[in-house]
């Protein structure tokens, strides 16, 4: 099995793109200097950004029959940006999912 990274996302898409598929999205992925609010900071996690094209790049699956997104923690972060972010990326998944 292949690593995963974002990069490898479109090949997997692809691998993936008619069978059932339940999308978890865990915002930990995120480099905690974007993306604070987060009960897990990876160090060296991808941008806001990259997730975003992740996302977009899940528009050719046909079968998406279940999503969530995960660790959200808005008490690491009282600026808000994490939960306003986290608040987007449910909007896109949503919008990819109607496509």
């Amino acid at each position: 099995m292949e690593k995963f990274t974002i990069d490898t996302l479109p090949q997997i898409v692809q691998q993936l793109k008619d069978v059932p598929v339940y999308v978890t999205i865990d915002l930990d992925v995120l480099d905690p200097g974007t993306f604070p609010g987060t009960g897990t900071p990876e160090p060296g996690g991808i941008t806001y950004k990259e997730l975003l094209a992740g996302i977009a790049a899940l528009q050719d699956l046909n079968q998406i029959v279940a999503a969530d997104v995960v660790e959200l923690s808005p008490q690491y972060d009282p600026s808000g940006a994490s939960t306003a972010m986290a608040c987007k990326t449910v909007r896109e998944m949503l919008l990819t999912l109607t496509k």
